[in-house]
């Protein structure tokens, strides 16, 4: 008796997996709330901060420790979303109570502001130093555009990673296969 990887097997090769269009429905709703509540992508973050009036751009690739949980990726989407869902919040508590007196509509969206805040910072202070970084600076000077950090990795894991994705979003992988990959990328990035 031999055992066979689960990624040799022909299925896992790119053949066309068999579904019902319910389940193709099923799985496209599902990632979308996924999407909506955990962020993009399970194993992490790339966040790019366009030029504007500054002459440089920066791009984070931040990758999760392999094994991060669904609650924690939701507490880790929270915590970099409420400095502005939060002052949406807020927006809308003043809104809404407008019929209040000021003083107790500002007071009570200060404190819901820094409840989120503290919420935020306790669901995720053990899983925030284990998160890994690896940011690519671009910046331009006069004529030329200068990059500063190590491009060819950053493109090397960014492109590791979305085609990891892929491969899951397709149902060509299997979860454990995905993690081990994962666990690849974020040890071979510095620490912080």
């Amino acid at each position: 008796m031999t055992t066979q990887r689960h990624s040799e097997s022909p299925v896992q090769l790119g053949a066309p997996l068999h579904r019902t269009p319910a389940d193709s429905v099923s799985r496209v709703l599902s990632r979308a709330a996924r999407r909506l509540s955990e962020g993009r992508h399970p194993w992490g973050t790339i966040d790019v901060t366009p030029t504007g009036r500054t002459v440089w751009s920066r791009t984070r690739l931040t990758v999760y420790p392999p094994g991060t949980n669904t609650a924690e990726r939701r507490a880790l989407r929270f915590y970099r979303s409420w400095p502005v869902g939060g002052a949406a919040l807020a927006i809308f508590l003043f809104f809404g109570l407008s019929a209040l007196p000021v003083i107790i509509v500002t007071i009570l969206a200060l404190l819901v502001y820094i409840v989120g805040f503290w919420a935020a910072h306790l669901a995720t202070r053990t899983l925030r130093p284990k998160l890994k970084c690896l940011t690519v600076l671009t910046i331009s000077t006069g004529a030329n555009v200068e990059t500063l950090g190590d491009v060819a990795f950053f493109e090397a894991a960014t492109d590791r990673l979305r085609a990891l994705d892929e491969l899951d979003d397709q149902g060509l992988i299997s979860a454990a296969e995905y993690e081990i990959h994962w666990s690849e990328i974020y040890d071979a990035l510095p620490e912080r």
